[in-house]
């Protein structure tokens, strides 16, 4: 592309759709159930303070997951990295978008399968504007899962594919499809 060096040509992904939030039910699913089959969030609060006694190494452990993930999230927040995208409960693939958005040269493109939330989410809804008003939106095309087009992916997710565009090719028109059940 004309010899640009300030960024890739082409930025191409399916970054991991998770909450950086540590979530206790599902951490302690697999290492203590009866914490994650607590019958409410103060049980398990007062279940995983018994550890420092009754386990200390699962303990510490847990606060050691616990403050990376809180560190990652106040990175995302407050580090500037992510001004659009490091809000609210911070999710993975929208700092991912935000991120391959900027690792794109000028005459470049980015396409990533990410949830349909990238557009519609409060969360995700300065990012969007951003790329639409700058005419970076090249497409997104909005799939159901019930046929099931990723076999790991529950059906009632909706995913997207997102194509934006360098700085230097704004789009005039993006192209949109919603509710698609299939590539055809």
């Amino acid at each position: 592309f004309g010899g640009e060096k300030n960024g890739f040509d082409v930025v191409l992904g399916n970054p991991p759709w998770e909450r950086v939030k540590l979530q206790e039910k599902e951490w302690f699913a697999a290492r203590d159930p009866a914490i994650a089959n607590a019958r409410n969030a103060s049980e398990r609060g007062r279940l995983i303070r018994a550890l420092q006694q009754s386990d200390p190494s699962l303990h510490a452990a847990f606060l050691d997951d616990k403050r990376g993930a809180e560190g990652e999230s106040h990175f995302a927040r407050n580090s500037g990295r992510y001004p659009l995208t490091g809000r609210g409960d911070i999710n993975t693939y929208p700092l991912f978008a935000e991120l391959g958005k900027t690792l794109i040269s000028s005459l470049g493109r980015m396409g990533m399968v990410l949830p349909t939330g990238i557009a519609t989410d409060d969360t995700t809804k300065y990012f969007f504007q951003a790329v639409v008003e700058s005419g970076a939106l090249v497409s997104l095309f909005d799939f159901e899962n019930r046929k099931r087009i990723f076999p790991t992916v529950a059906p009632p997710q909706k995913f997207c594919l997102l194509t934006l565009s360098g700085d230097r090719r704004p789009v005039n028109e993006a192209e949109f499809i919603f509710f698609a059940l299939d590539t055809s």
